[in-house]
């Protein structure tokens, strides 16, 4: 905030309905600076964000009991502007920022958790910001993300809704002009906060909803086009109630830790860590000949414990662009006896010739599964056999 290369800190109280900066020592210690009135009461969950166009990080605070939000503009300085208020829906949670209508400045999408809506508010570039417009949403909405779900290159918002009533994520797709479709749900339990990411690295956005009441996290994996599988859940600690993703081990898989705060009166116990097991998955091509026809091959070994390569090929065949040789979207993706996906190892744009794919199933119980190969208007199946 200071611009001299060190992360500070800006924090709000809920209760002296301040806001206080803290600067860094440049040793990872720091030491309050500064502390502002917020132009409102109980100040809440901000956001920080270059508003104005200066270089500098300024701030959105809402106000969840003055039902406002205050942007305040920084010098450079670490020194604040007094707050302009723009008003908001009953109860502001949390506050986001980022290019919603794609003009080139940062937007503000502010949940209301009384109201049952979300108000987005946009930039003209300035830090000054137009009316809100609100979207309906669940009840008492938590601490939402903004990511591109479907692939279409606007950003859409899911919002974790924490009432009993209303226990979903509602998704809500963006037009790319400010604007959102009507949402989504996506049953959860009483989530608290979305983190959006490829947890999977299958290329598509998935989420991770802390669930405040079940005692869980649950990750729900994007099909990219803003739909997702079931949810899976993990045990965490008492009251989840905020998520952070990063690859703590670097293996390069993202892994989850979460704040555990509070469930119904009962103290949360410290912080979760969830190392994610994701297995890697590389499709390598074998030859890149003018196949003449698809086709699927026996994995092996089979029986196996616990990798087996699947090779297969994309033909020629079927493909419309220059001499037919166009790329054709390809999935090869794992089944279990009831017919439930268990994973996916190809989900993308194939061009014609011989593949091969390796699967580890470390994560899976012994038992017989399939793999099923599809390409353009070509099916097939096989059975695959892991033996511990």
């Amino acid at each position: 905030m200071d611009n001299d290369g060190d992360i500070n800190l800006a924090v709000t109280h809920y209760f002296s309905h301040n806001l206080y900066v803290l600067l860094n020592n440049n040793n990872g210690t720091f030491a309050v600076d500064s502390i502002y009135a917020t132009g409102g009461l109980n100040s809440h969950k901000l956001c920080a964000g270059d508003f104005d166009g200066d270089g500098d990080l300024d701030l959105a605070v809402p106000n969840s009991g003055s039902a406002n939000v205050a942007i305040m503009m920084n010098n450079g300085q670490a020194t604040l502007s007094s707050p302009v208020v723009y008003p908001t829906g009953s109860f502001p949670y949390t506050a986001v920022t980022d290019d919603i209508d794609a003009d080139g400045d940062l937007d503000l999408a502010v949940v209301n958790n009384g109201s049952l809506s979300v108000g987005v508010f946009l930039n003209n570039g300035t830090g000054v910001f137009a009316a809100r417009v609100d979207y309906p949403v669940g009840n008492k909405g938590q601490s939402p993300a903004l990511a591109d779900f479907d692939k279409d290159g606007h950003l859409d918002l899911a919002v974790p809704n924490a009432h009993s009533s209303t226990p979903f994520v509602s998704v809500l797709r963006g037009k790319g002009d400010g604007t959102f479709h009507p949402k989504v749900d996506w049953p959860g339990c009483r989530p608290h906060t979305v983190s959006a990411a490829d947890y999977d690295r299958d290329g598509n956005l998935d989420m991770a909803v802390a669930d405040n009441e079940c005692n869980s996290v649950s990750v729900f994996l994007g099909n990219g086009d803003a739909t997702f599988q079931p949810r899976a859940a993990f045990n965490v600690g008492i009251g989840p109630n905020t998520t952070i993703t990063s690859d703590f081990d670097g293996d390069g898989d993202l892994d989850l830790a979460v704040a555990n705060f509070d469930n119904n009166g009962l103290p949360g116990n410290g912080v979760s860590i969830l190392m994610n097991n994701t297995p890697v998955v590389s499709v390598q091509q074998i030859t890149a000949n003018l196949i003449p026809s698809f086709s699927l091959e026996s994995n092996y070994p089979n029986p196996f414990n616990p990798i087996t390569t699947i090779q297969f090929t994309i033909s020629v065949k079927g493909g419309s662009g220059s001499g037919g040789h166009r790329s054709l979207f390809t999935t090869l993706q794992i089944y279990d006896l009831l017919g439930r996906e268990v994973a996916t190892l190809v989900n993308e744009e194939l061009r014609p010739g011989s593949y091969e794919v390796a699967w580890d199933a470390s994560e899976f119980p012994s038992g017989t599964y399939f793999y099923r190969l599809q390409a353009g208007g070509f099916v097939e199946a096989k059975k695959l056999t892991l033996v511990r």
